[in-house]
């Protein structure tokens, strides 16, 4: 594990925690550790508010925001969208109508798998468990089969998901940023699967819009993930960790590494540093 900044024993006025699931709160089998929820509660109970900052969608954040006895917005679809589902969004950024349908029939016509999401539904052709797996430990969670009536569930659209576990994702990604270049970010390449979301959108984007609602500037707000697309989250200027099974990429925008995801790496960053 490595220090960056902040002494050894010196405790920070954080009061938002943003923490990515998959590969940072997540264990390997998609579940939140019992110390994990301890930790956290007791953050929570000092007044510190703990959400998620997720590529997944609103169901999947908020199922394990509500695990962690948070009822705070969530920020979800990689920043395109924050808020709790009830009201009307904190945050959110969506893609114009007459686009989706664009997209959706540009992969339609090349019949590559794409999911989308609309507020707590998420769409997809047809429904394949195989390319789920990682909702496997949310409840509720359902995929509607839009078939070939897609053009119905165009509207409020932040975020599409291209899965393709056979060949894998990259002639994908290159194809879509030839075609629709900056009308798109491409982005958590996971190499069988990658996030479309509007131009301008990150989890940065949406960590910094709760923290703005919340009244609190970026010294009072702690980031956690993994991947590529926290990478901007991570250098946004709050204090950031990276479990050690995170990518290099992740690490360097660190002011801390923690344990992996799968040795309680969360629960030993805020304990040491928040509490």
């Amino acid at each position: 594990m490595h220090l960056f900044r902040y002494g050894e024993d010196k405790g920070m006025a954080i009061k938002l925690i943003a923490l990515d699931l998959d590969g940072t709160l997540l264990t390997s089998d998609k579940t939140i550790t019992v110390r994990t929820k301890d930790i956290l509660a007791r953050a929570m109970a000092r007044g510190v508010t703990v959400t998620i900052a997720t590529g997944r969608m609103l169901c999947s954040a908020l199922h394990f925001a509500r695990l962690l006895g948070s009822r705070a917005p969530v920020v979800c679809c990689n920043g395109a969208y924050v808020g709790t589902g009830a009201d009307a969004p904190l945050f959110a950024r969506y893609f114009d109508p007459a686009f989706v349908g664009e997209f959706l029939t540009f992969c339609y016509a090349r019949d590559w798998y794409v999911n989308w999401y609309s507020g707590a539904e998420i769409y997809a052709p047809t429904y394949r468990e195989d390319y789920f797996t990682a909702y496997r430990t949310t409840a509720n969670f359902r995929v509607h089969a839009a078939g070939e009536d897609y053009l119905r569930y165009v509207d409020e659209v932040p975020q599409f998901v291209l899965r393709d576990l056979d060949q894998g994702i990259a002639h994908h990604a290159r194809t879509v940023a030839e075609a629709f270049g900056d009308a798109v970010c491409v982005q958590q390449n996971t190499g069988t699967s990658v996030d479309i979301t509007p131009p301008g959108t990150s989890k940065a984007v949406g960590v910094r819009a709760l923290a703005d609602a919340l009244g609190l500037t970026m010294d009072e707000v702690m980031v956690a993930g993994d991947a590529d697309n926290d990478v901007e989250m991570l250098s946004m200027g709050a204090f950031s960790v990276v479990p050690a099974n995170g990518l290099l990429a992740a690490k360097e925008r660190a002011s801390y590494v923690t344990a992996s995801n799968d040795d309680n790496g969360i629960a030993a960053a805020v304990e040491k540093f928040v509490l």
